[in-house]
């Protein structure tokens, strides 16, 4: 049975109803959020017959539960990626009854699914659309193709409320926004699918109408595409100039930071850094690599050495094997390494293994790692996190484990139920989990305290930090940081 199915069941009473979301966050999260739009699809009909009719039931939510905001959450961005008019309008009206923050893409939606009267209305809005979505591009979103997404059903509202009435109307319309995309500050948001539709002849509206959405369709599914998987276990960045210069300087992560700034300096461009989509896009390029080091080094340092001010290894009797999921280019297990050699601790590292998919940022991990460990075993699993299986790991159940989660937790394109399955499973013995990202919203600091939970039924566990700050709380700097530091013995 489908989650929307436990969802309408549990809708008898707001209580009830209060009581399944506080209990089944993470799926709900994964369901409508996380889960794939193909899949999602299969379950349009059932979701539409649920937002209007039980409306009078979860509107009266407590709201300042923040797993009562997420829930409401999912449905107008559920509401929003079907094109359900009246139930958006419905949902976006509690959120702001309720003071529930939205987000700068469901923002713009509102634009132009809210009050509108006459084709003038969309054109006057249209700059504001277009910096909520370049804002969101640049600073929210998971996948730049929501944002694009998003963009395309604007047009879309255009094309189905006056193309047949007013076809004039339309094409100015859809001059005046292809100009508006094509200033230089906004050019990241022009995807392709964008200018092949904007340019298609629209005399036949309802052929255009089919054709939009066929193209929507395969690029939110497209979203979810990874390039081909290598399934060798020893990745590893060898006899590469990069790897060359980095034999040269010294085992500290501020010295590769400054590498990577130096050799970008030469390539340096808006394109290389608008796709990084804000360091959650996988990376395929080594510019990408040098960009995002580059980018968001120094603040990633800044976080996860905070965290890691919180973990003491003195306590720890046993060998231990770190695990960085989603590791990009081994950043959270560098700073780790060396956070223990500051320290002077003697700590036995038995293996660590850098789960991530992207193939360049793996072997680049490899390498940095080797840089700061010459001896440990290093083992490589080259997939996304919904891609592993039980057999891709073999923890000894003596050694204390380190679970390295940085900038990874808050990203929706994965299944947060079945990460944790495959936790529980395969990690018996002492844990220690180290979970940093940034501040984006309140949902997204839900979903990683969501994961935190999920182990807080067992006897042993142990929140040793918790830290969240918003752009300027963060003292002495202008970054924001979500930190849960906690161990358990599953």
């Amino acid at each position: 049975m489908a989650v929307i199915d436990d969802v309408i069941n549990s809708s008898a009473s707001t209580d009830q109803l209060s009581n399944f979301i506080d209990n089944n966050s993470t799926l709900i999260y994964d369901f409508f959020i996380s889960q794939s739009y193909d899949s999602l699809l299969k379950h349009r009909e059932k979701i539409e017959s649920y937002i209007l009719p039980y409306y009078k039931i979860y509107r009266n939510l407590d709201f300042t539960n923040n797993k009562n905001r997420l829930f409401v959450l999912s449905l107008l961005d559920v509401s929003e990626r079907f094109g359900f008019h009246g139930e958006f309008q419905d949902l976006y009206n509690l959120c702001k009854r309720k003071n529930i923050s939205i987000g700068s893409r469901l923002e713009a939606s509102s634009k132009f699914l809210v009050g509108i009267r006459r084709i003038l209305d969309y054109t006057n809005r249209m700059p504001e659309i277009i910096d909520l979505l370049a804002y969101s591009f640049l600073h929210e979103e998971d996948s730049e193709e929501k944002v694009v997404a998003t963009l395309i059903h604007f047009y879309t509202e255009v094309l189905q409320n006056f193309g047949s009435e007013n076809l004039n109307g339309v094409k100015e319309f859809r001059a005046i926004l292809l100009e508006s995309l094509s200033v230089d500050d906004k050019k990241f948001l022009v995807h392709s699918i964008i200018i092949e539709l904007l340019n298609e002849t629209i005399d036949d509206i309802h052929q255009v109408y089919n054709s939009i959405h066929q193209k929507l369709d395969l690029l939110l599914e497209r979203s979810r595409e990874f390039l081909p998987f290598d399934i060798s276990s020893h990745l590893i960045e060898l006899d590469t100039e990069y790897s060359q210069m980095l034999d040269s300087i010294q085992d500290r992560f501020l010295e590769i930071r400054n590498l990577c700034a130096n050799l970008y300096a030469n390539v340096a461009s808006d394109d290389i850094f608008y796709s990084l989509q804000r360091g959650v896009k996988v990376l395929t390029e080594q510019n990408q690599l040098l960009a995002y080091i580059n980018s968001y080094g120094k603040m990633h340092y800044a976080k996860v050495m905070s965290a890691f001010s919180a973990f003491s290894s003195q306590e720890i009797t046993s060998k231990i094997e770190i695990y960085d999921w989603g590791c990009g280019q081994g950043l959270a297990s560098v700073c780790f390494l060396e956070y223990l050699s500051d320290r002077a601790e003697t700590t036995d590292i038995e293996a660590i293994t850098l789960i991530e998919p992207s193939e360049i940022a793996l072997k680049r991990a490899s390498l940095h790692i080797r840089k700061f460990n010459k001896s440990t075993g290093i083992y490589t699993i080259n997939k996304d996190l919904d891609s592993l299986h039980n057999d891709d790991f073999s923890s000894n159940e003596t050694n204390t484990k380190i679970q390295l989660f940085s900038n990874i937790l808050d990203i929706d394109f994965f299944s947060m139920t079945d990460l944790i399955l495959k936790i529980k499973k395969n990690f018996s013995g002492l844990n220690y989990f180290i979970c940093v990202s940034p501040y984006v919203s309140d949902y997204k600091t839900q979903r990683l305290d969501n994961f935190v939970e999920a182990f807080e039924n067992y006897d042993s566990f142990d929140l040793i930090q918790s830290v969240t700050e918003r752009k300027g709380e963060w003292n002495g700097t202008n970054w924001t940081r979500v930190i849960r530091v906690f161990k358990v013995k599953i």
